[in-house]
């Protein structure tokens, strides 16, 4: 009789291709760029919001960034962490992404770094997707 060898595989991660590990296995945010007029964005959109071009190529954004604004929410659907935050971080070249934000006290202006961490958890387990946790002083 065969038994048929199940293999396990990590459970994907709730952003998709949104982010993705460089050659030192640190994650990176995977953002888009107009050829047409240079205008970024996160996440990227199929058409240029700068120029409506939709001549948009894939392109790795900085890992570090700073802290916009940030808040608490205590209501949420079940399967998410509660209370999360989330916040807005500036990253260099006038991209400003929408994110949870994990670990320790935050402060406007603060140093944040892109991390994969966990927002949530369903019967499969853990739900990760990216975060941006605090960059120590």
């Amino acid at each position: 009789m065969a038994v048929e060898a199940t293999q396990t595989r990590p459970r994907p991660l709730l952003c998709g291709d949104a982010a993705e590990r460089d050659a030192a296995g640190n994650v990176v945010l995977v953002g888009g760029r107009c050829a047409d007029c240079g205008a970024r964005a996160f996440p990227r959109s199929p058409v240029c919001t700068g120029c409506m071009s939709e001549n948009i190529v894939a392109e790795r954004l900085p890992r570090r960034g700073t802290l916009y604004a940030f808040s608490s929410v205590h209501i949420a659907p079940k399967k998410w962490k509660k209370p999360m935050r989330i916040g807005y971080v500036d990253l260099e070249g006038d991209v400003r992404v929408f994110t949870h934000l994990a670990g320790g006290e935050f402060s406007i202006g603060d140093e944040v770094e892109v991390d994969i961490g966990a927002v949530g958890e369903d019967e499969a387990g853990p739900i990760e997707c990216f975060v941006f946790k605090r960059v120590p002083k």
